[in-house]
């Protein structure tokens, strides 16, 4: 019995269930196939109830695509996931004001006791009920004085709502007896606690849920990742489905896919063999004693970056393709090298002095008020991205795309607030002297445009710029320092070219050779050079420890394993692994039983033949 049988199967049964697809298994194929067959089979049911079927997914693209597959019948809701929350919760405004107030109070709690500086307020509660309505319009902003909610709060307030309110949970099983979430590793754990254990369970044999995903590409930290403890026999409240095609990858892949993953065994539907590589340092040298880590990682840097040239060079020889829009990618978790080459090495380096380890949460991941400013950034709840940056509006004037522009300017600025016949000629100047003109500037002149004409309010970068400029006399030792460095930081970062915002934009977005592993998920290409040196995020990688199985710290190992099967799962053809830092002899003793000794090769050596 094939996956989409025995999701039949469920449905009949009326059994809730999760589809554990691995890479390239056709995981969407199986969802729109479920889609249809509800709609063909319990199509008129459901009319005559005035019932839907209802799709969550996590991005507008995803979206719009299921739509158009299944041919825009309205019998199916597709929603992004808040879309789906609010529109569950919002007609409960009572509830909300009480659950607002909670809300409110439990975060400025928790920012006084980490002594950090709240936007919550004290005694919400006693001018609640004069809010005339609270409401959601997907804003990145918040004002829970005025009823305004952020993204954020919409997942958090929806878990309350469930768990206090049991009538929420009957509407909903009412109005959508079937619910399917795509992606289920990257749903929030309070949207799957909400979903299962205040709908589901309190709803028995009225509705089904059907998780569609892979727990080995959860790549955001805010995921559930896994929902083995709702498939155990002891809790047994989902129906495990595997689903263990791969339609993408050649034998060769699938096979090293299936030596480090064990809850699913892929089978090659490709009849291509293809192959896969190993390839490392031997001879990488031992750091001396009391030698400091940045001055020994610094001294291997020339002999990185010739490896590195001299291998792509031979994998060119071998009919490889390594220009921007070719069928071949490089995947690496980006670091200053990487910066460097996709020309925002600067750009690094402000982030990297200022924040050190904290450069990949701050630039990288985009959690930056400044650089998200510039280049929006991914929502941690539900991996979608959140375009609010100037180049998500440069990218929609390009395109004469004026519904998302007015949209855009109307969400993240004041420049529309007075929207006259008069004010289109001067916007449309504005934004296309942005458009034409913002690669010959610095960051500070687009940074003053922007704000000045009120293209983009940034209450954070006003808060920001107060606080650095500020110098009483009686000012804390700490805090004086921390300004003084935030100044610093904040004069490098405006009198950069804008180039560097532009080249780092093209390096998110995956319009360069390099693709960022987070940014690969659902990707494709015929070749794939996946590059390892994590010497600058031991904190959140670790790949030696994850080959020889020895490291102490259970998320890192996840984490670490996830981006490893993403990276080499997205090759069709052929893949090579080109591991830049140390490895050990117990992790090479494993890399040799995945990949098969005669395909775990000395980088040196390799370079001769």
């Amino acid at each position: 019995m094939n996956a989409f049988e025995k999701i039949k199967e469920c449905i009949e049964s009326n059994s809730s269930y999760v589809v554990e697809a691995g890479a390239g298994s056709g995981k969407t194929y199986a969802l729109i196939q479920t889609l249809n067959y509800l709609i063909e089979t319990k199509g008129e049911l459901l009319q005559t109830k005035k019932q839907n079927v209802v799709c969550i997914t996590y991005t507008n693209v995803a979206k719009n695509e299921i739509i158009k597959r299944i041919e825009y019948n309205d019998l199916v809701k597709v929603f992004t996931i808040h879309e789906f929350l609010w529109q569950s919760i919002k007609q409960f405004q009572k509830q909300l004001k009480i659950e607002i107030c909670k809300l409110n109070e439990f975060r400025l709690e928790s920012d006084v006791h980490n002594k950090k500086d709240s936007k919550y307020i004290e005694n919400l509660h006693d001018r609640i009920q004069d809010i005339h309505e609270i409401y959601y319009n997907d804003s990145s902003f918040r004002d829970f004085e005025k009823g305004e909610l952020h993204h954020d709060d919409i997942i958090d307030l929806s878990k309350m709502l469930f768990i206090d309110y049991p009538l929420l949970s009957t509407i909903i099983a009412q109005k959508y007896p079937y619910i399917f979430i795509d992606e289920y590793q990257d749903t929030s754990i309070e949207t799957v606690q909400a979903l299962i254990d205040y709908l589901l369970l309190r709803n028995k044999g009225k509705l089904i849920l059907g998780f569609y995903g892979d727990s080995h590409q959860k790549i955001y930290d805010i995921g559930i990742g896994s929902l083995q403890d709702y498939v155990k026999e002891e809790n047994n409240t989902l129906t495990l489905i595997k689903k263990e095609e791969n339609y993408r990858s050649s034998k060769a892949i699938v096979n090293l896919l299936n030596n480090f993953r064990t809850n699913i065994q892929q089978e090659p539907k490709k009849d291509i063999l293809g192959s896969t590589i190993f390839i490392y340092w031997a001879n990488h040298p031992n750091i001396a004693p009391k030698q400091k880590v940045r001055d020994f990682e610094d001294s291997l840097k020339a002999n990185k970056n010739e490896f590195y040239n001299n291998l792509l060079k031979k994998l060119v020889n071998s009919d490889w393709n390594f220009t921007s829009d070719s069928e071949d990618k490089i995947l690496v978790l980006a670091n200053s090298r990487i910066a460097e080459r996709a020309g925002f090495l600067n750009l690094y380096k402000i982030y990297s002095q200022r924040y050190g380890q904290s450069t990949k949460e701050r630039l990288l991941d985009r959690n930056h008020f400044l650089i998200k400013m510039f280049s929006g950034y991914i929502d941690k709840k539900n991996s979608q991205e959140r375009e609010v940056g100037l180049e998500h509006l440069m990218a929609y004037w390009s395109e004469n795309n004026h519904n998302k522009t007015i949209r855009f300017l109307r969400k993240n600025g004041n420049i529309l607030h007075e929207f006259k016949h008069s004010k289109k000629k001067e916007v449309s100047d504005i934004l296309d002297d942005l458009y034409k003109n913002r690669n010959k500037r610095t960051v500070k002149e687009v940074l003053e445009i922007i704000i000045q004409k009120e293209i983009i309010v940034s209450k954070n970068l006003k808060d920001f710029t107060n606080r650095i400029n500020q110098d009483p006399p009686e000012i804390d030792p700490e805090i004086k320092e921390k300004n003084l460095k935030d100044k610093s930081f904040y004069d490098s970062f405006i009198n950069l070219s804008y180039n560097e915002i532009l080249n780092f934009w093209k390096h998110i977005q995956n319009e360069t050779v390099f693709s960022t592993k987070h940014g690969t998920k659902g990707d494709e290409y015929r070749n794939v050079l996946t590059v390892i040196d994590d010497t600058e995020w031991k904190q959140e990688y670790n790949f030696n420890n994850f080959f020889s199985n020895s490291d102490e710290k259970a998320e890192r190992t996840l984490r670490t394993r996830n981006l490893f099967y993403v990276e080499c799962s997205r090759a069709k053809e052929n893949l090579v692994v080109f591991m830049l830092s140390k490895i050990d002899d117990k992790a090479l003793v494993n890399i040799k039983k995945w990949f098969g000794e005669d395909n775990v090769l000395d980088i040196e050596k390799f370079l001769l033949t």
